[in-house]
């Protein structure tokens, strides 16, 4: 039930779906032309249906390893995605005739083709796939039935033309509805949850994010920093100078820290919230140096006067606190590092008894 709630709001998810689907098919297309070919034993189908076989394990085969491995959104993720229903549509043209014509038991299979097409392509590609598949339907009827002028044929072939167009316009006008009520739910949910200065993730984000993480069960640390004397940068640049300070440093920030290894958020203000997924003090300290360091040597400019800034950070690690508690914590380490000179980052030391350290350069 999670997937299929997954698969109507990720369309990765969906072509997961789709794809199993292609496996589940294959094995019934195995099975009916093995039963058919055992009674009606047709050695030209045997060696079309043996190629066609192999091909589409390769092709499938190949296919998952790029849906499972490559990011979705990558040129190769989307190539064979997109590759799919046009796969689908070959095999279908190849499988029917192969296995009793418009009397196939797999016939309904082009209903599901459609739709997936209707997916990518939405009501334009319904209609167009609908076409193709009554194009296809129409070539086998007119070679299997020897008697097309017949009440009962004619009846049969509109029925099934009828229902293949209908399947294309109305699964596309649904599925073109769909994708675009789901498109602006996102984009109303990635407004909602980003910085409009920075575009980092916002303070409800952190605060989403950070009950997640906790409930899951994941081991993290949370950083919490600011820039030194932001007020000053203001007062003598402006407010248009302090907006792009925050954006560039957000920019930094951004760029130190690999989407694997934590997010970083705008809490407010001049502050900014990071959360690294290691357990390894070690390893926070080096990425949290290395962010103050790009920071502190990086040089501003306005209207040719270049100026630095600083920034100080308070760094804890998740020990089965509340949000509140495992923020307020982290808060008061980034006002030891205030009160102690600036341009500092204070860490919680778990495994020394919680004392303080002071990182230094």
């Amino acid at each position: 039930m999670k997937f299929l709630r997954e698969a109507y709001q990720s369309g990765h998810a969906l072509e997961i779906i789709f794809s199993s689907l292609r496996w589940f098919f294959l094995v019934v297309s195995i099975t009916v032309f093995i039963l058919q070919y055992v009674e009606d034993p047709v050695q030209i189908k045997l060696t079309l249906f043996v190629p066609l076989v192999v091909f589409g394990l390769i092709y499938m085969g190949v296919s998952d390893y790029y849906l499972h491995r490559s990011p979705e959104g990558s040129r190769m993720y989307t190539f064979m995605a997109k590759c799919g229903p046009f796969f689908d549509f070959i095999a279908f043209s190849t499988l029917v005739p192969l296995t009793g014509g418009i009397e196939s038991p797999l016939f309904p299979l082009a209903y599901l083709i459609i739709l997936h097409i209707a997916v990518y392509w939405r009501f334009l590609g319904g209609i167009i796939a609908a076409i193709l598949f009554i194009s296809v339907y129409s070539i086998i009827f007119l070679k299997q039935v020897s008697d097309i002028s017949s009440f009962d044929s004619i009846v049969n072939y509109l029925c099934q033309v009828l229902f293949l167009f209908l399947i294309g316009g109305l699964g596309g006008i649904i599925v073109s509805r769909e994708r675009k009520h789901h498109s602006e739910k996102n984009m109303l949910v990635e407004v909602a949850n980003r910085d409009y200065l920075t575009n980092l993730l916002n303070h409800r984000s952190f605060q989403e994010c950070l009950r997640e993480d906790i409930e899951n069960g994941l081991e993290f640390h949370i950083a919490l920093t600011d820039i030194d004397k932001f007020k000053c940068i203001n007062d003598k640049y402006g407010h248009v100078m302090g907006d792009l300070v925050l954006r560039q440093i957000g920019a930094m920030i951004t760029s130190i820290i690999p989407e694997k290894t934590g997010k970083v958020f705008r809490y407010g203000g001049e502050e900014f919230a990071i959360i690294l997924y290691t357990k390894e003090q070690f390893e926070v300290n080096r990425i949290l140096v290395q962010v103050k360091q790009a920071v502190a040597n990086h040089c501003f400019s306005c209207e040719g006067e270049p100026f630095s800034v600083t920034m100080s950070f308070g760094c804890c690690k998740q020990n089965g606190e509340t949000p509140n508690q495992l923020v307020k914590k982290a808060d008061k380490l980034l006002y030891e590092a205030k009160d102690n000179g600036r341009n500092q980052i204070v860490c919680v030391n778990l495994g020394a008894c919680h004392d303080l350290i002071f990182v230094k350069d």
